[in-house]
């Protein structure tokens, strides 16, 4: 009991300062009136990547990271933002630092290009913009899940039925990058829990 309040009371630095860095850049744009044009020069568009061979291959790769800091309005980031506050500490701290930054950058990438792949060859509207922390934060939800906290499940759900909602309200969501987001946090979080319980086993074995 002692350990597990140890664990819950524990900052998660990583989840305070994305929050912080997401925010300062939603503000600033706001602020300065230039949230559109962070949007245009900062956002993902698909179709660059798989299509238009004559736009950089190094821009269309810095787009895939900077987007997953920026936000279309106060609720878009509102909502983010809950869900990485809610679940972020928990899965910080089960996980440790070094690696829940590379999984939140992973699923944030895992989740653009997924969503990239489907916008751009099958539904074919892979010239709108992604921006949205969406794919991150559902990586975060899936790290979740892999520890074994049903919450991170739960979250996914909501977060499907705000795509449902957002459909008939004619809010466009991309859908498939909270799905690649939540699928690379899951997998790479159960990979590293058999990497890490096959190395015990080994240690274990060849100690005695």
């Amino acid at each position: 009991m002692s350990s597990m309040r140890r664990l819950i009371g524990r900052p998660a630095p990583v989840t305070t300062a994305l929050i912080i860095i997401n925010s300062l850049i939603f503000a600033y744009g706001i602020l300065n009136h230039s949230q559109q044009e962070i949007i245009v020069h900062y956002g993902f568009v698909p179709n660059e990547l798989f299509h238009d061979n004559s736009a950089p291959l190094s821009d269309s790769l810095m787009r895939l990271f900077t987007s997953m800091f920026i936000h279309a309005n106060i609720a878009h980031i509102a909502f983010n933002l809950f869900a990485l506050a809610y679940m972020g500490g928990s899965a910080e701290r089960s996980i440790g630092i070094p690696r829940f930054i590379a999984l939140y950058i992973l699923a944030g990438l895992g989740g653009a290009l997924l969503h990239g792949v489907v916008a751009s060859y099958i539904l074919l509207n892979g010239n709108s913009i992604l921006i949205g922390a969406s794919g991150a934060i559902s990586g975060v939800l899936g790290v979740s899940a892999a520890m074994g906290d049903i919450r991170g499940y739960y979250w996914l759900a909501i977060q499907i039925l705000y795509v449902f909602i957002g459909s008939f309200a004619s809010i466009t969501i991309a859908f498939m990058a909270h799905v690649g987001g939540f699928l690379t946090g899951l997998l790479v979080t159960k990979a590293m829990i058999e990497h890490e319980r096959r190395r015990r086993w080994h240690s274990d074995t060849f100690s005695m």
